[in-house]
């Protein structure tokens, strides 16, 4: 049971307020006992009933608590809306969050939302100030601000939210409605990850690796990545077990790599998903299984990690355990081409301008290798540079225009998981 500051004496005469308390103290003993009696909610709802009608803010949160979630009353949004609104009316600072809480998510009304969530945020509930900002951040109605949403992601990471801490950073580290700054990022993730914030801990080691904000420090990082991985961060997972596989800033250990990307590439990370098919594919660090290394390029592929969307095409194209099948492989080498691989590309390229899996196609053909060229893709200049000579004039103005409106995808497309 919340049990919140009530009504200062000052606002209740004190006779008044002496017997608010005792009906109250009466109410919690009768709803909640100390030991294994049953309550006795009948009596209970009357003393708290007789505190609320006194203008207790305390028994009048309680009520409107029970009226909300059906606790030893059938639920009845409309009472629970009259005992939040006493209360919230006499500064009960929950009693504000909560009522706040169901204007936004059950009544619909961001207006009345936004009022309420804004007095229990000027009495500094961390709560209420996360909840303001995000309100402001992703609603699409009038009320969206960013600048407003970044004032409440502050104060909010100032009384110590931990979401509010990661969201702070995030948006110093992408500059999302304030300029763009490693350093604080780096410090709010550093809060979040100190409270237990596993993809802020993540986060932080990324920023140690990469020298962002922070003093380079590969072992900082695996400290880092350690303690995200352990509270099940995919993408930790995945970073630590390349190191233990590689050797990098820590002891070699190959069992020990392969059971972290096992775990990452079962809590959904992409880049682990694949990292298990190239193994089972190659033969490499595990058994060569073909089922296998199918499976895993299938995840991280339905997850648009390119690179196991090429290796889909690959195996298709070559038969390699499973039917030939140069549609399939075309398909795959399509979607991973399009997200902009410079492989995919390369081999949409070369499949189009001699029609396999798919009809015969110059000026197709001289697209995907061009645009696998404009990426140093060796063997693409060569094949593009074929094909641009059988092309007509106006074949190649047209592939002209098109290049040149066409936007190159953006891949992330290393090893580490992208920041979250």
């Amino acid at each position: 049971m919340l049990i919140a500051l009530a009504l200062p004496i000052s606002a209740i005469a004190a006779s008044t307020y002496a017997e608010a308390v005792k009906h109250f103290a009466k109410a919690t003993t009768l709803l909640a006992p100390s030991t294994n009696q049953q309550p006795d909610v009948a009596n209970g709802l009357k003393s708290l009933e007789s505190a609320a009608a006194l203008g207790y803010s305390p028994a009048l949160f309680e009520l409107a608590n029970f009226y909300e979630n059906g606790i030893h009353v059938k639920q009845d949004t409309a009472k629970a809306v009259s005992f939040y609104e006493q209360a919230a009316t006499l500064g009960h600072v929950d009693a504000q969050y909560n009522l706040g809480l169901l204007y936004l998510r059950t009544l619909k009304d961001i207006n009345k939302a936004r009022d309420w969530l804004e007095r229990a945020a000027q009495q500094q509930d961390a709560e209420a100030q996360y909840n303001l900002a995000l309100l402001h951040d992703f609603t699409t109605s009038k009320h969206a601000d960013p600048a407003e949403a970044t004032f409440w992601y502050q104060k909010a990471a100032q009384n110590q939210h931990t979401n509010a801490q990661f969201d702070l950073g995030v948006r110093y580290l992408q500059g999302t409605a304030l300029p763009r700054n490693f350093t604080q990022a780096a410090h709010w993730f550093r809060k979040a990850a100190e409270q237990g914030d596993s993809a802020a801990a993540f986060n932080l080691g990324l920023m140690y690796e990469e020298g962002k904000g922070l003093t380079q420090s590969l072992s900082d990082a695996i400290h880092w990545y350690r303690k995200a991985a352990t509270q099940g961060e995919a993408g930790a997972q995945y970073n630590l077990g390349i190191k233990y596989l590689t050797g990098q800033g820590i002891a070699q250990n190959r069992d020990t790599g392969i059971d972290w990307i096992r775990k990452a590439a079962h809590g959904g990370n992409p880049a682990a998903q694949y990292t298990l098919g190239f193994m089972h594919d190659q033969g490499s660090d595990l058994p060569k299984d073909t089922d296998m290394a199918l499976h895993w390029y299938r995840q991280a592929a339905a997850q648009g990690y390119t690179d196991a969307q090429l290796g889909l095409a690959i195996m298709f194209a070559n038969g390699q355990g499973v039917k030939t099948d140069l549609a399939e492989a075309h398909q795959w080498f399509n979607k991973a081409a399009e997200a902009g691989n410079a492989n995919a590309q390369f081999n949409l390229g070369t499949y189009t301008a001699h029609g396999i899996g798919t009809a015969k196609d110059l000026p197709t053909a001289a697209f995907w290798l061009s645009r696998a060229a404009a990426q140093d893709h060796a063997g693409a200049m060569a094949n593009r540079d074929y094909v641009l000579q059988r092309l007509t004039q106006q074949e190649r103005d047209e592939l002209a225009h098109r290049l040149k409106t066409a936007t190159e995808a953006i891949q992330v497309q290393d090893k580490h998981a992208a920041i979250r």
